[in-house]
């Protein structure tokens, strides 16, 4: 109702106030986890992908590790690789990009775009 009349802040005589704020979200399900990745890297922003290799070592076998981050496949280790987008970082980045008016699918990130209302009572 506010933002159809144009408002987005608006404070009562008492000295409560009603805001109404953009609000995003968005996630990447396992199902399109392929297909946003490859959007990502082909829109240039493939940097907020997060790429985590991780190999476990039992005790007393801190030269095994260190031999490891060297010399991985040599030695025979199958690391466990896992990529991901931090939740913050895609809600912001899928806030510039609308914000700027640039592309960004919605059916691949699951984004909702709405806004967001803040009624603050006077102490």
């Amino acid at each position: 109702m506010m933002s159809e009349m144009g408002l987005s802040h608006l404070k009562l005589m008492d000295g409560s106030s009603v805001d109404v704020k953009p609000h995003y979200s968005a996630t990447i399900t396992v199902a399109n986890r392929e297909a946003a990745f490859k959007w990502l890297r082909n829109n240039g922003l493939g940097d907020i992908i997060k790429n985590e290799i991780s190999v476990s070592f039992g005790r007393n076998e801190e030269n095994k590790a260190a031999d490891y981050a060297n010399l991985a496949q040599e030695r025979g280790y199958q690391p466990t690789q896992k990529l991901k987008v931090e939740p913050m970082t895609l809600k912001a980045l899928v806030r510039e990009r609308i914000e700027a008016g640039k592309e960004m699918p919605t059916e691949i990130f699951n984004i909702f775009v709405g806004n967001k209302t803040t009624i603050k009572r006077k102490q």
